[in-house]
């Protein structure tokens, strides 16, 4: 072992270039393999922190109301209790209801003190007992017990309280409402598909489910709150049809007969939620294409770096043949040499584990990676051994895979042939070395072809004409019904402002999920027939503020006094669905309230790009909160859309500041652009265009490193013809393309290959867009032409030297 060490550090030492396009291209691998695989970690153990997980599901349910079919994570509030009182698997059911507001969310008080929480919910009692946390001070069997307690994670005590036990304290909502902090629980992971800061007791009288059974079976066709059920030990999810469908005949189906609807229900486990869902009214969830992707990468990154090290450690065996020839006469056995070069192979890959988490460690601290990736990716080896173990297990491997021909090649020669002829080594695998290369620049194509046609895609989407006004849009959130009455007078004294040039209310803005209710429609036989859609009151002043176009009829007017309640109007969407001949007078009526549809919209996407355009109904905001009780008046919200010039922004934030702030003095101002909002809901695709992006360059670098080695390989081994050419009359330039010919050649090869490959890969990416751009031939011939440039390069500029020299020396080696 002593011997192979020693030979190992001569190698190093007097092949230095060979060393560090080696360890170079293995630790890149490592490091890119080391940051996607914590990220895909973190990606594949989401909710896997609860002690439970394992028999903990969401209900999901679908409702079918007039051949439309619509699923949601929410399910009714009653839904909960009424599956455990009839299901003996049912052990324990808990249910989240969201409390979080607008822009900002919820504002909770500590004295003068204001903080917005933008995830918090209403939670069941027992929530402690089924879903595990780390807690710090309180007892979780008793915390929510009482409706004036409130558990708040370690972030929220620390906002408040600072360092100090806040057991005890009291935080008050904007009604004044006293919460006494009765729990602190750690910071839930990241990791966590729900995400809380604050949970109320759901034990308050306005949220007591009816004693009525007729008002519980009534109230399953609503949807407001998520359901997790804990089920027995051994429970089988297969048998939850059967149960759903039970449950509607004795539960539902009255109701369903008469509104044309039916409904069923299914169980997400917990762990799956992350990764597996695509139902609405859901938290923001991960994507499996895009996990596939990371991973494609990260084996890519990996597979190249292996490659180089075969090319050049077989490009190289020229220089080793005499050792080999003289070993082998000393008693060398094959196995022997064979285990000496594997050995080498793994050395070489164990010391670029150790480099390429040094490089982790300082792109995670000085990088904004982790921006990009979207969570808090950490090595953290003290804490997690096993990922040292897998790290050298990863080195192990890598030494093993891209060290295996070698060995095997090298070990193979005849001790004659070794030392008879030094360049037999060297021709005998060009084929094999030239097959590697075209893997290699066929990834490398690939991913840059994948990357420019994402960026193609999210330019179009941000360039999209959406059928409303997105740009200087400024979106305020109105808290507190008192603040919301005042809404005449603040939209009068921001209209005295030149730079602003209007306003308008809506409980939703554009991008946000929006309410889906069962609406009784007029069809074109005059019958009422009840259908499910997209809803959004709005102000009258909505569609002139917004940009929106009116295709026929008209607008809400503050002078006709029939635009009350109802009277609404509705996209083409709703009137496609309908089948309406002439939309305009047909009625509408949503429980108690009636009208008529006095106008229809030219489609607009009020939801992201990924869904097609849906109906939608539109009507006249309610402005009377005099039958709300006062417990509830603090929690209304309102969302003002504010129209500005885009002169003087800074001035006009000013301004528009001011007139909140004397509207509204209990809470800070707080606004957002439209366009930076509706930005977010691509999100986590620019983020990955980015990463990949970033990846795609890692990748070519890898790639043109071992070319580079190859190169100089290939050029001394052909030192003694380019000094004959160049006797001859050749130039620097012809020597050049000689060499490099070959290589371009491969390069279009696998330019070929990896348009049919990324088209695919590509294609399967854009069926989650419901609007998506073409794929254009073009960015094929553009990746070609990058790779094939940066190869030509690269061997450019290993060969220049030789090709400039004076044949003479080069002649004088024969």
């Amino acid at each position: 072992m002593r011997n192979y060490l020693l030979v190992l550090l001569r190698t190093l030492q007097r092949e230095r270039l060979y060393a560090a396009i080696n360890i170079a291209g293995l630790s890149l691998g490592v490091a890119c393999c080391l940051l996607l695989g914590r990220f895909l970690w973190k990606e594949l153990t989401y909710d896997r922190h609860f002690k439970n997980h394992q028999n903990i599901y969401r209900v999901v349910n679908e409702f079918d109301i007039s051949g439309s079919h619509d699923r949601f994570a929410a399910t009714s509030r009653q839904l909960g209790p009424m599956v455990a009182a009839e299901n003996p698997e049912v052990k324990a059911y808990v249910r989240f209801q969201s409390n979080s507001g607008g822009t900002g969310g919820v504002a909770i008080h500590h004295g003068n003190d204001v903080a917005f929480w933008e995830h918090s919910y209403f939670a069941s009692d027992n929530v402690f007992n089924v879903f595990s946390h780390r807690i710090l001070y309180g007892d979780p069997k008793t915390a929510l017990k009482d409706g004036s307690g409130i558990a708040i994670s370690e972030t929220a005590a620390k906002r408040y309280f600072g360092n100090a036990n806040p057991m005890g304290e009291t935080l008050t909502t904007d009604a004044g409402i006293p919460l006494h902090v009765t729990l602190v629980f750690a910071d839930l992971p990241p990791n966590t598909h729900l995400k809380y800061d604050l949970l109320f007791s759901d034990n308050n009288a306005f949220m007591k489910d009816p004693d009525s059974v007729s008002l519980r079976r009534q109230g399953l066709w609503g949807v407001n709150l998520y359901t997790y059920l804990l089920m027995a030990p051994g429970f089988d999810p297969k048998s939850w049809p059967r149960f759903s469908d039970e449950f509607y005949k004795r539960n539902m189906s009255d109701i369903g007969k008469t509104i044309n609807a039916t409904w069923k229900s299914w169980l997400q486990p917990l762990t799956s939620i992350h990764l597996s869902s695509d139902v609405g009214y859901d938290e923001p969830t991960g994507n499996p294409i895009y996990l596939y992707g990371c991973a494609a990468v990260a084996l890519f990154i990996l597979i190249v770096a292996c490659i180089n090290y075969m090319n050049l450690a077989t490009a190289r065996a020229m220089r080793r043949a005499h050792s080999v020839g003289i070993r082998k006469i000393l008693g060398a056995s094959r196995l022997t040499l064979g285990l000496q070069f594997m050995g080498e192979a793994v050395l070489f890959s164990l010391l670029a584990v150790i480099v390429g988490v040094v490089i982790v460690e300082v792109v995670l601290r000085f990088t904004n990676i982790n921006s990009l990736m979207g969570q808090q990716v950490s090595l953290d080896l003290a804490q997690h051994p096993s990922l040292i173990a897998l790290l050298l297990g990863l080195g192990v491997l890598m030494g093993v895979l891209s060290g295996i021909y070698p060995a095997f090649y090298l070990s193979s020669w005849a001790p004659l042939s070794a030392l008879a002829s030094k360049n037999a080594a060297g021709k005998g695998n060009l084929r094999l070395r030239e097959a590697l290369v075209l893997v290699q620049f066929t990834i490398s194509v690939a991913v840059i072809a994948c990357t420019v046609l994402m960026a193609a895609q999210m330019r179009y989407i941000g360039n999209k004409t959406l059928g409303f006004q997105k740009e200087n849009q400024v979106v305020v959130t109105l808290r507190g019904a008192s603040t919301i009455e005042k809404v005449k007078t603040i939209r009068t004294e921001l209209a005295k402002n030149a730079r602003i040039l209007g306003s308008t209310e809506a409980n939703r803005v554009m991008g946000e999920p929006v309410p889906l209710n069962i609406v009784n429609t007029e069809n074109n036989a005059g019958v009422m027939t009840p259908i499910t859609t997209s809803n959004i009151p709005v102000n009258d002043d909505y569609v002139s503020v917004m940009g929106l176009k009116i295709v026929q009829g008209r607008d809400f007017s503050k002078r006709l006094l029939t635009d009350v309640g109802l009277n609404c109007l509705v996209n083409e969407a709703f009137v496609r669905k309908m089948g309406w001949t002439e939309p305009l007078g047909k009625r509408v009526q949503a429980g108690n309230q009636a009208g008529r549809v006095v106008g229809v919209l030219a489609d607009f996407n009020f939801k992201s790009l990924h869904t097609l355009v849906e109906p939608l109904l539109m009507y006249p905001l309610p402005d009377d909160f005099s039958g709300l009780s006062e417990i509830m008046r603090p929690f209304q919200e309102r969302e003002l859309v504010v129209k500005i010039s885009g002169s003087d922004v800074e001035q006009t934030l000013g301004y528009i500041g001011d007139v909140i702030a004397k509207a509204d003095p209990k809470h800070p101002f707080q606004f957002q652009f439209l366009d930076d909002r509706l930005d977010h809901l691509y999100k986590s695709e620019h983020q990955l265009t980015r990463l990949i992006g970033i990846f795609a360059v890692v990748c070519i670098f890898i790639a043109c490193l071992g070319l580079f080695g190859l190169a100089s390989f290939t050029t001394e081994q052909r030192t003694r013809e380019i000094g004959t050419r160049k006797v001859l009359g050749a130039t620097a330039w012809q020597i050049i393309t000689l060499l490099s010919r070959r290589i371009l050649l491969l390069v279009l090869i696998a330019s070929a290959i990896a348009a049919v490959l990324s088209f695919f890969a590509i294609d399967e990416w854009l069926t989650g867009f419901a609007y998506r751009t073409g794929i254009n031939p073009l960015i094929f011939v553009v990746a070609a032409l990058v790779a094939a440039l940066v190869a030509f390069v690269t061997v450019a500029l290993q060969s220049y030297k030789t090709a400039s020299a004076d044949p003479v020396d080069a002649l004088r080696q024969v």
